[in-house]
């Protein structure tokens, strides 16, 4: 049965509604929805009330995104000693996690984003693992490439809790992702060698996640890889540094001496393609 999300709300959807558009967008751009524009209040489909007073509020956060439960609105985010929330964009959204934008938004989409990557990666059927899972958009591409499997790991249960509420992220809790909520550094040990016929390793920035950068964690993937298995892995613009390491290069490196071959940098996407 597919999830039932609540109306989702935004800056772009309050402006519209209080200037009397009638049929706006609740589930961040799949489809339209009719509302009913009363005086000084909008009535949603749901049967929510929203008055112009918490519309203008919300039209004026272009950055965040809200929904309605019980006469309340609520913003989409969690906070956990770090500050997590949902981010609209021209596509598909973002998450931020302490004011950092987990996706490409510059020139992209997070969504057109995810597809490039894993064309990249030349998914063709086969099995695949999704080593940090974010928003979902990563897995849900491999499949719409043809995976016949995908295993898709997330430390962090905040991240998932948006991900429930993002329409966009519907595909990890149909059933056809295999999710795995854990530590991918540690979750890699319990796999089997040789299971993945592609990996995408799309990590946060370096100073939030190095291990994930780092000889022993480039080893596990190299062990859970097929041979003749193909990794996709993000490391951001060419020539970029964290404390003086050229990040690009100090990759490449690091996949070469672990075993991978035909390591090859892709200005499009920001990201390196290896095999084993």
């Amino acid at each position: 049965m597919a999830r039932r999300l609540p109306p989702i709300l935004t800056a772009e959807n309050s402006q519209l509604m209080l200037s009397g558009a009638e049929v706006v967008s609740l589930d961040l751009g799949f489809t339209k929805a009719r509302v009913e524009i009363l005086r000084e209040a909008v009535v949603l489909p749901t049967g929510e009330k929203l008055s112009f007073e918490d519309l203008g509020r919300m039209a004026e956060r272009k950055d965040s995104a809200f929904f309605p439960d019980s006469g309340r609105i609520y913003q989409i985010a969690v906070s956990n000693g770090h500050y997590y929330k949902l981010v609209p964009t021209s596509g598909a959204p973002t998450i931020e996690i302490d004011g950092i934008r987990m996706h490409r938004t510059k020139g992209t989409t997070p969504d057109k984003d995810a597809s490039d990557k894993i064309e990249k990666l030349g998914i063709s059927g086969g099995r695949v693992l999704d080593t940090c899972t974010g928003l979902g958009y990563t897995a849900g591409a491999a499949f719409d490439r043809g995976a016949e499997a995908v295993v898709s790991i997330e430390v962090s249960p905040q991240v998932l809790r948006i991900a429930q509420m993002n329409p966009w992220s519907l595909c990890l809790f149909d059933g056809d992702v295999s999710m795995i909520l854990g530590d991918v550094f540690l979750a890699l040990d319990a796999l089997p060698e040789g299971l993945f016929d592609y990996v995408i390793h799309d990590p946060p920035r370096l100073s939030l996640a190095g291990i994930l950068y780092g000889d022993p964690f480039y080893g596990k993937l190299f062990s859970a890889v097929a041979r003749g298995g193909r990794l996709f892995h993000y490391v951001g613009e060419p020539g970029s540094r964290h404390r003086g390491i050229d990040l690009r290069r100090s990759v490449s490196r690091r996949l070469r001496a672990v075993g991978f071959k035909n390591v090859e940098y892709h200005d499009d996407v920001m990201g390196l393609t290896c095999e084993k």
